[in-house]
């Protein structure tokens, strides 16, 4: 029997076969995987080796050549390519392509860890990294303001930075152009002079405040109990409130001879759009997912922020969506 006069005789199941394979392109064509970049995994991993002052000749000498003899020894090796500059090495190491990319990864950082005692003690980092179009930043977000404090930015940035997280397939949610907040302690050298308190007191007492000590245990008959310490602060009012010195008749605390407060720790980036002070919150998408759906997610909590009243010294601008190279969409929107 023809198949052509089967599936004319039982036009019935011909149209079912038919309405299945329909609907099955729609669901493939609405739920796989869509990205600018092809998930490629490809076994090439850049080692970035920083060390500040050195000059090309002695990087290349002390470092670069004792690296690549020895991973030249290391089996499925392709090629290796090196650029060096001032401070600076980028160690190109490409293995053949049907190598594992995770076993070559773990293979590679085991033999550079292991020299580390061979190189100079003095170089600031030796970091491997992995080649993955994944970790290009679908979306970036400037939070611009050219006289809101540091802290109200941070406060902005890490909200936005918590709803972007909310989104299942964003990953590597990061804020730029920030630097860590920290306590800064100032001491007063005056008094610390007039009332004899070394400075190696005071260093001491704020270090055994924030030293975390086994306790111990305790045992009570048949039972033992573990001992628990914390020497973490809970607030900046704690932490000026350390007994920095005492002489039997009086106890001096950290706020009786410096002032402690909260800053910014020194910046080592400086952000700008268009020339205006900035700070960016950029986030990438996990492999295998699906780019239209993580913009109508991101577009849920983005109508929010639209609806409330955001502060007026405070703008939201979208820089990059890379959703735009897959259907066209606009690149510029601003929130006020």
């Amino acid at each position: 029997m023809k198949i052509s006069s089967y599936a004319v005789k039982n036009y019935q199941f011909t149209l079912v076969i038919f309405l299945m394979a329909i609907a099955v392109g729609v669901s493939t064509l609405f739920n796989m995987p869509r990205s600018e970049d092809p998930i490629l995994d490809a076994p090439q991993f850049p080692v970035v080796i920083i060390y500040p002052g050195a000059s090309p000749a002695d990087i290349e000498e002390l470092i670069v050549d004792p690296i690549e003899k020895k991973v030249y020894g290391l089996e499925d090796i392709k090629r290796i390519q090196t650029e060096i500059k001032d401070g600076v090495a980028v160690i190109q190491v490409e293995y053949k392509y049907e190598s594992n990319v995770n076993d070559k990864y773990q293979e590679l950082v085991r033999e550079i860890n292991g020299m580390r005692d061979e190189l100079p003690a003095d170089i600031l980092s030796i970091d491997v990294q992995k080649v993955s179009p994944s970790g290009v930043n679908i979306l970036q977000i400037g939070l611009i303001s050219e006289n809101s404090p540091r802290t109200t930015l941070k406060k902005y940035a890490e909200n936005l930075q918590e709803k972007l997280e909310t989104v299942s397939d964003l990953k590597e949610v990061k804020i730029h152009g920030l630097s860590d907040e920290v306590v800064r302690i100032e001491l007063n050298w005056e008094k610390l002079s007039r009332m004899n308190i070394p400075l190696q007191a005071v260093l001491g007492s704020i270090q055994s405040e924030i030293a975390n000590i086994p306790g111990g245990t305790v045992e009570a008959g048949a039972k033992a109990f573990n001992v628990k310490t914390s020497g973490n602060y809970k607030d900046m009012e704690e932490i000026g409130q350390t007994l920095v010195y005492s002489d039997g008749s009086k106890t001096i605390s950290l706020n009786d001879v410096a002032d402690v407060n909260y800053t910014f720790d020194e910046s080592k980036h400086i952000t700008r759009l268009n020339g205006h002070r900035c700070v960016f919150v950029s986030a990438a998408l996990k492999e295998g997912s699906n780019i239209s759906k993580v913009q109508k997610a991101i577009s849920r909590f983005w109508k929010n922020i639209k609806k409330r009243s955001l502060l007026i010294w405070i703008w939201y601008l979208h820089l990059i969506r890379q959703i735009m190279s897959t259907e066209g969409w606009a690149i510029w929107e601003k929130i006020f």
